[in-house]
């Protein structure tokens, strides 16, 4: 995929009339939920799609289900949420608000490990099943944060938004500097600089094929030093979202001119 490409589909998608409010209301929503359930599922949540809608908008828990996967997706609600205010606010993005992100997709899924939430961690780890990769060590994450947020304020200018926003989670994720939710929240950075630039949230699906095509772009990645199958796996993603999308628009556009040209109500106007 070029990515010149994914400009030219989001120039496209801009050229049709705005959404209604409910209309960009009901979309958010489900995708919202989407994010929530597909990536909390990819890190072995057990809630489906509708068990985490269920409980987002009712409060409602699923009988037989862990209360801590009822907590994640709660939690992830909130970090969705400020995400969102981030990126079409004015704050910039930097460590603390990547800490904060952390903060909230942590605080409660586990309460044992609350008083970690957002803080880099302090013991070794490795990616599981994948032995040429090497998240930083515990002493190194302080500079290597900081080196990834100047990097970003240097390529934020430079960089294509898609591309930007691959690496961005990719760079996050192979530093993994906190204990926990280290992937819920480079999915979120990389949500982040998708709609800070106009793009649409892409959210990386936990089926079985999916999931493994995810998670071999990050190894090639980290482990071969080849980021290309990475960002085109971002890219195809965006690619889906755009086209979804302006099929969407087109067909809202041709039904709102179908229904102003075939009204017979005016027949009607004169009589009680």
């Amino acid at each position: 995929m070029n990515l010149q490409e994914l400009t030219a589909l989001k120039d496209k998608m801009n050229t049709f009339r705005p959404l209604t409010m409910d209309e960009i209301k009901a979309i958010e929503k489900d995708k919202k939920i989407d994010h929530i359930w597909s990536s909390n599922a990819i890190e072995g949540n057990s809630l489906s799609k509708y068990e985490t809608a269920a409980l987002l908008e009712t409060g409602l828990t699923v009988h037989g289900k862990p209360f801590a996967d009822h907590l994640a997706a709660l939690d992830l609600s909130r970090a969705y949420d400020y995400v969102q205010e981030l990126a079409t606010g004015e704050l910039p993005l930097d460590e603390i608000a990547i800490r904060d992100i952390n903060r909230l997709v942590t605080y409660s899924d586990d309460p044992a490990k609350r008083a970690a939430a957002g803080q880099y961690r302090q013991i070794k780890v490795w990616p599981n099943g994948v032995k040429d990769v090497h998240y930083a060590e515990p002493n190194d994450i302080p500079a290597k944060m900081q080196d990834l947020i100047s990097w970003y304020k240097n390529a934020e200018d430079k960089e294509h938004p898609v591309k930007l926003a691959a690496l961005l989670h990719l760079k996050f994720v192979t530093i993994h500097p906190f204990r926990d939710g280290n992937g819920r929240t480079a999915r979120l950075l990389m949500n982040f600089e998708l709609i800070k630039y106009g793009y649409l949230i892409i959210n990386i699906q936990p089926d079985k094929d999916s999931r493994s095509a995810y998670m071999e772009a990050l190894r090639v990645a980290q482990a071969q030093d080849n980021v290309a199958p990475f960002i085109s796996l971002v890219a195809d993603y965006e690619v889906e979202e755009l086209n979804e999308r302006i099929s969407l628009l087109e067909r809202i556009e041709k039904e709102r001119k179908f229904a102003k040209g075939q009204t017979r109500l005016d027949q009607f106007e004169d009589h009680p």
